[in-house]
């Protein structure tokens, strides 16, 4: 076991009574944990951090008397012994290089601690997927621990070079990120920004899968690589639809193999064109959101420009145990927003829709109707509804017509626009329109 040193928590306890400015306790508030403390100075630091969360000036005074509504006594909970901490430390310069002993060997204990709960679930768990889950769900608790060394940046240095990023703008037609598979969507988002959360949900039957395909050729087109995770479609099986798509072919005809002389032809194009693609597709069936993020990180370093999508979120499995299924969808939403910004890619996540939009007469989704919803909507930078009216209205004027609902917009605002879907071509199209 790591032990504590008494002396460097001594230190900084008497630099921080020490200095009158309370710096020095702003300081170890935001780098220390009381985890990090031994049993006989914790409640002296959490009595600190109370009166410098509460702005009460910290002293010898302050600290005792707080001490004594908390019932802490003993020895570190007198003044005597607060008293003796101020004399033994001649100033609070050196409180920084204290800081850093308490909390490397803190880190280093509870990382300890956390690989021997580990060990115990993985003595109990004989599935090897969920064995590395834990393993990285563990790492990913305590890389959350580790505070950043990125200081606070002058706002002139931030926007440095941004004339040259207006200028590359204007040379891309409002398209500021990945494109998407419409125009009217494209001026609306701007495309698929690196390091959002999208989140694309509708009822079944919608066409969600197709939308999310005609996305990736999009981005393919347009020299994007993409990843897509399926865990409900077979690879083999998208692989078809995106031939579909790109041939214009009934997907009928390759479902029974019946392709005419006419058809062969638009086939082979089209599988000329998807050799070339660089489209990824992982089919695992419950895949870990452990194994995505591990997945991404490594085809990050092959392809720079990255677009992730993933077919569906709810059928994501966390690799961790919660008390409810909607803590569960929450961590996996979070997750997903975190793996966006790492990697610095787009992550556009299909996603259920309650029954409740039946109950409905007006069926278009809303931001409520997100199934197992927890932080979702929180956690999104841009959420994505589709709805077909002719789905439910066989008299609708808008045959073919699907209504894609920005209901979020983080960083562009909420919007509609609609395309043609042609199912049978897996194709989404957009409308032309002719202006008067």
């Amino acid at each position: 076991m790591i032990d504590f040193s008494m002396e460097a928590e001594q230190a900084v306890l008497g630099s921080i009574l020490l200095d009158q400015s309370q710096e020095t306790a702003a300081r170890a508030v935001e780098r220390l944990e009381p985890e990090y403390w031994s049993e006989a100075h914790r409640p002296v630091f959490e009595a600190m951090c109370e009166l410098q969360r509460e702005g009460t000036s910290i002293d010898i005074v302050t600290l005792s008397h707080r001490l004594e509504e908390r019932g802490i006594s003993g020895p570190t909970g007198g003044i005597d012994y607060l008293g003796d901490l101020v004399e033994h430390v001649p100033s609070a310069a050196n409180a920084g290089y204290y800081m850093n002993i308490i909390e490397v060997t803190g880190f280093r204990r509870k990382a300890l601690d956390s690989l021997k709960e580990q060990r115990r679930l993985i003595e109990e768990e004989s599935d090897p997927r969920k064995v590395a889950a834990l393993f990285q769900a563990a790492a990913d608790e305590l890389g959350s621990k580790v505070r950043s060394d990125k200081k606070l940046t002058r706002i002139h240095e931030v926007m440095r070079d941004h004339e040259d990023e207006l200028e590359a703008r204007s040379h891309s037609q409002g398209i500021t990120g990945v494109p998407t598979c419409g125009a009217d969507l494209n001026k609306l988002t701007g495309g698929r920004q690196k390091g959002d959360l999208i989140i694309v949900a509708a009822r079944p039957s919608m066409g969600k899968t197709a939308f999310m395909l005609n996305g990736s050729v999009a981005a393919a087109n347009a020299g994007f690589a993409t990843a897509i995770f399926s865990l409900e479609m077979p690879a083999k099986k998208l692989g078809e639809r995106i031939i579909a798509n790109i041939g214009l072919l009934d997907s009928t005809l390759l479902r029974t193999g019946d392709l005419g002389p006419d058809d062969w032809p638009k086939y082979t194009a089209a599988r000329s064109k998807l050799d070339k693609m660089p489209i990824y597709i992982d089919d695992t069936a419950g895949i870990t959101i452990q194994e995505i993020a591990s997945k991404v990180k490594q085809l990050k370093k092959i392809h720079q420009d990255l677009h992730v999508q993933i077919d569906y979120l709810q059928l994501i499995n966390s690799g961790k145990k919660f008390q409810s299924r909607e803590q569960e969808v929450s961590y996996i939403s979070k997750t997903l927003k975190q793996i966006a910004r790492d990697n610095d890619c787009p992550i556009e996540c299909l996603s259920q829709l309650s029954r409740g939009v039946e109950q409905r007469q007006d069926k278009r989704p809303m931001m409520s109707d997100l199934r197992e919803s927890g932080s979702i909507e929180q956690d999104a930078d841009e959420i994505d509804f589709l709805y077909r009216d002719d789905y439910y209205n066989a008299e609708t004027e808008k045959k073919d017509i699907v209504e894609i609902i920005v209901a979020k917009g983080r960083n562009t605002g909420t919007g509609y626009t609609e395309m043609i879907y042609l199912k049978n071509f897996s194709r989404f199209c957009d409308i032309q329109r002719i202006h008067y």
